[in-house]
């Protein structure tokens, strides 16, 4: 009842049309308060504490095309709280961008990377975006179960557990990441990132492994996700190089993408392999995805085609049960 009031009052007497921080004033302040920090639970009688607007961490994390989404159709078309209001009835477009683009520019920040540049994550290629996500994936019979921790707006930590259930060893082996954020850029919707990967010789591991990377991605006309990766792999001594190259086309909550990898082994012939694979928006609010496809030889030694798929969960965004 309170949070209607203030959505008739607010959308009663209409703001500026001029100025976000207006319109922020009138539509959004009492609960989240007037420097977007959010108002105390019990001052504004919600059930869910209002977000910390002006907390990088928090809006910078996804595009303004999502937030827009919010305040036009409220948390309930998220799967969020029914306490935040749809305003879309009772205001314009613009105002919407407005407000929008003034909540935004409470993070003022530049370190950290928009969520404009988070691109759907692809089979082969490191994303360049920091990520705080669990993910489980399957490439035929081999498993690998990864957890990403952001420290900042920049730097990322990742552990990974394999396993393998061919009948032999299970016990695959594991690996530790670093990854950090070079540069972006929203105008060019770019990013790139740098990184290191070390595997110690346990389970099916047979030397240690270390393998720097560098990782780029694009989306050029903002519909087109292109990512890439170059990596080196070092055991005892240089042992080759990959270039993993993949683009998709964003059509709603699917985006299909093709991927190559090509290892190139400083002995040995050389590989490439191709992987067709759809990338699936799971929840409304976004933070589970998954992905399916097939990874397919073309040239170097013969193999068999195999299943590669996916299941993530972006856990900063919020619990696995919500935003369904």
């Amino acid at each position: 009842m309170f949070v209607s009031v203030v959505l008739f009052a607010a959308l009663a007497n209409p703001a500026p049309a001029d100025t976000g921080a207006v319109l922020y004033a009138k539509w959004c302040s009492s609960c989240h308060g007037a420097d977007g920090r959010g108002v105390s639970k019990t001052m504004t009688r919600l059930e869910v504490p209002a977000a910390d607007l002006a907390n990088c961490r928090i809006s910078s994390a996804e595009p303004e095309e999502q937030w827009t989404g919010i305040v036009r159709d409220g948390g309930e078309a998220y799967g969020l709280s029914l306490d935040m209001p749809s305003f879309g009835d009772g205001a314009s477009a613009d105002q919407i961008t407005w407000v929008v683009r003034y909540l935004k520019s409470l993070c003022t920040d530049p370190a950290w990377p928009p969520g404009e540049l988070n691109f759907p994550r692809a089979v082969y290629s490191e994303k360049a975006f920091p990520e705080n996500e669990v993910v489980l994936v399957a490439e035929g019979r081999e498993q690998s179960l990864i957890y990403e921790r952001r420290i900042g707006p920049r730097f990322q930590l990742e552990g990974v557990v394999r396993t393998v259930l061919d009948g032999g060893d299970v016990f695959g082996g594991i690996t530790a990441a670093a990854k950090y954020n070079l540069w972006h850029s929203l105008p060019r919707l770019m990013i790139a990132s740098v990184g290191l990967e070390l595997t110690p010789a346990l389970g099916r591991q047979a030397e240690w492994e270390i393998e720097p990377f560098l990782s780029f991605g694009a989306n050029p006309g903002g519909v087109t996700p292109v990512q890439a990766e170059v990596l080196a792999t070092i055991e005892d001594g240089f042992a080759g190089a990959t270039v993993n190259f993949g683009a998709g086309r964003e059509i709603g909550r699917f985006v299909p993408m093709l991927e190559a990898s090509w290892a190139i082994p400083r002995v040995g012939p050389q590989e490439l392999t191709l992987a067709p694979q759809l990338w699936v928006q799971l929840s409304r609010l976004g933070h589970v995805a998954a992905s399916i496809g097939i990874e397919v030889p073309v040239a170097g030694p013969s193999r068999d085609a195999r299943l590669v798929a996916f299941v993530l969960w972006d856990f900063a965004d919020g619990a696995l049960t919500a935003g369904w």
